[in-house]
């Protein structure tokens, strides 16, 4: 018997309903919700007492979810899995819910909500205790309990789990002081683009603590989280929600770094990815721009639409490629194109990265390919590898590398203070 369902792009949720439930668990990955919610109730086991939705699902994708599922199952126990935002109270009145439970609750809180449940259930004759294969740790009048039913059973109070905000504050931008968005940029994938991004985010943190904020809009395959070895409980999905126009919801889609700065972590996957509007990346920036010192953006490869937004909400563009013809070619039809459109960003560094002496091209060969000076050249090296597969920024993993010191000097391109403040550190 398996009386309770997951419909979720979280695997990390997943993983914690599973060790909670066990085989009383089936799930069922959110991908199927491209082919239509009917695709998703098809895949549900024998007769599921309790169906939990979310988190990672939109208001549209739940609704249809609600409608599919209590329509080949009536009796069905329907509770959403979302956290607490300002819109949460339209999801209660037009969704015909049973409870509403936030990802961030505790094990024993989400124990009890489904004993709770399937007290009520069983109260009501929609189910028997034999279905839930498990006698009930609580009884009713103990358990916290959401009811969206409108049923006249004398029931307990309602009750939602709310997540608890971040204990931090934004830092306060002093009067006059310019806010600084960079756009990290490539014309095509491998280019070294998160790398350059990531230790960006780190060195200006040096001279601005709690005040850089990294955002992961490669919005299909984005690896920024990865590659500082990040477990995110919210992604860009959540700071770009409209909800997210809060500060006190916009700082629960931030995750803090022990390098002193935040991550946007990148879409869940590509379909929520593409779904992210343009417009709503460029306010994005624009928030964060309000709170914080530096943002730094990594975008997706190529000049699609999310890359030409971004490119319309920054003071600062890297440009990244590698030495290979193709990539210098593709760099040049870049800044053509961005040339013609009027979005070639007024502080523009291009950096010439893993070069190697063997590739057969020069500086000079590079310089002329693409029509513009090299302002920094990054040379191969493998502790660029062995730094991101332990989750650390290469500046502080090995800062006597070549490609360190390079990307310092990028730094000191964009921030001079950052050198000074290095310097002074280093006589100390």
């Amino acid at each position: 018997m398996t009386p309770y369902v997951l419909v979720s792009r979280s695997a990390e949720y997943e993983t914690r309903l599973r060790t909670l439930l066990g085989e009383r668990l089936a799930v069922i990955p959110g991908e199927f919700l491209t082919f239509g919610p009917e695709a998703v109730a098809s895949r549900l086991p024998e007769a599921p007492r309790v169906a939990l939705l979310g988190p990672v699902l939109n208001f549209e994708e739940t609704r249809g979810l609600a409608e599919a599922l209590t329509a080949k199952h009536p009796d069905l126990g329907l509770i959403v899995v979302r956290e607490q935002r300002s819109d949460l109270e339209d999801w209660v009145d037009e969704l015909e819910l049973h409870a509403v439970l936030s990802p961030d609750a505790s094990d024993d809180t989400t124990v009890a909500l489904l004993d709770r449940l399937a007290s009520w259930m069983i109260a009501n004759g929609r189910a028997s205790l034999h279905d839930f294969d498990a006698p009930l740790a609580l009884e009713i009048d103990d358990l916290p309990f959401v009811d969206l039913t409108g049923s006249t059973v004398d029931e307990p109070e309602a009750a939602e789990v709310e997540p608890s905000a971040p204990d931090w504050e934004f830092p306060p931008i002093e009067a006059g002081m310019p806010t600084e968005a960079i756009a990290v940029v490539a014309p095509k994938g491998g280019q070294g683009k998160t790398t350059l991004a990531v230790n960006l985010a780190a060195g200006l943190a040096e001279i601005a603590p709690n005040s850089v904020v990294l955002i992961d809009a490669d919005l299909q395959f984005g690896d920024v989280t990865t590659a500082l070895a990040l477990e995110p409980e919210r992604t860009i999905v959540d700071a770009v929600a409209d909800a997210a126009a809060d500060e006190i919801v916009l700082k629960t889609a931030l995750t803090h770094h022990s390098g002193s700065f935040f991550v946007v972590a990148g879409a869940p996957s590509p379909e929520l990815g593409d779904s992210i509007p343009t417009d709503a990346l460029g306010r994005l920036i624009e928030r964060l721009r309000a709170s914080f010192r530096y943002v730094v953006v990594d975008t997706t490869p190529g000049l699609g639409e999310h890359a030409l937004a971004v490119l319309e909400h920054i003071t600062d563009a890297v440009f990244v490629t590698s030495m290979s013809v193709p990539s210098l070619r593709a760099m040049r039809t870049e800044f053509d194109l961005l040339t013609r459109i009027g979005l070639m960003p007024g502080n523009r560094h291009v950096v010439l990265n893993q070069t190697d002496r063997l590739s057969g091209l020069t500086v000079r060969d590079a310089e002329n390919i693409i029509g513009a000076p090299i302002d920094v050249e990054v040379p191969r090296s493998s502790a660029v590898l062995l730094a991101s597969n332990r989750g650390v920024p290469l500046i502080h993993d090995d800062a006597r590398d070549p490609a360190a010191k390079a990307i310092r000097s990028l730094l000191s391109r964009i921030a001079p203070e950052v050198d000074q403040k290095r310097r002074r550190a280093q006589r100390r």
